[in-house]
């Protein structure tokens, strides 16, 4: 084989395996699809109104610290109130869904999905924030800001099996092609705790009993 023939089949495998490497660094599934899909499938669609989320382990509720713009389980006694809007994609329902809420402000903000760069690989989602709600919503003023990707504000509501009336509640960010992630009922700096899940993890504290209250 020439030299040169021979360089250019190493520097391809070379370029390869880097790639591979930081897919897989940034947590790219090879099952994503499998999985986004299989939540789809799983979830249940929640009708337009008002509900609260409690923590399975905890038994807090999910709430929004209008210091700060903070959503993290917080009372046990005071529930806080979510907007439930269903979203649509070309004028077709969907079972996406966003959560929104006003600070004392009166100012909205939705259910959001973090993304980190902190592993220094790429990043990751690591926690449920809120941000300004630009997704099922009809202003749709970003404030100078770059507008949020819309999956970031997107959620979906997996019954589990063992435990009735509670959910997963998973981000639709990066639902097919990475690990899911649900919210947990760990805080982090900046909101709640996001954890890699799947349609049939079994683990108790991402579980959060959704009552719809009107």
């Amino acid at each position: 084989m020439p030299r040169h023939s021979f360089s250019i089949s190493y520097y391809f495998v070379l370029v390869v395996a880097i790639m591979a490497a930081l897919t897989s660094a940034q947590g790219v599934s090879d099952t994503g699809e499998k999985d986004g899909n299989a939540i789809y499938d799983a979830a249940k669609t929640l009708s337009p109104g008002n509900y609260v989320f409690k923590s399975a382990t905890s038994k807090q509720y999910l709430s929004f610290i209008s210091e700060g713009n903070l959503v993290v389980p917080k009372s046990s006694h005071h529930p806080r109130v979510w907007e439930i809007r269903k979203h649509e994609e070309k004028n077709k329902a969907t079972k996406y869904w966003t959560a929104r809420g006003q600070n004392k402000a009166g100012n909205e903000k939705c259910i959001s999905t973090r993304w980190t760069v902190g592993d220094g690989q790429g990043g990751y989602p690591d926690a449920a924030v809120l941000w300004q709600c630009e997704t099922d919503t009809k202003k749709h003023d970003t404030g100078g800001y770059d507008p949020i990707v819309t999956e970031k504000q997107l959620w979906l509501a997996v019954p589990d099996p063992k435990h009735d009336g509670y959910f997963k509640i998973i981000s639709a960010s990066h639902l097919f092609d990475m690990i899911p992630t649900c919210i947990d009922s760990k805080t982090i700096s900046g909101g709640t705790k996001l954890t890699k899940c799947k349609v049939d993890t079994d683990k108790k504290s991402l579980l959060w009993k959704i009552t719809k209250v009107d």
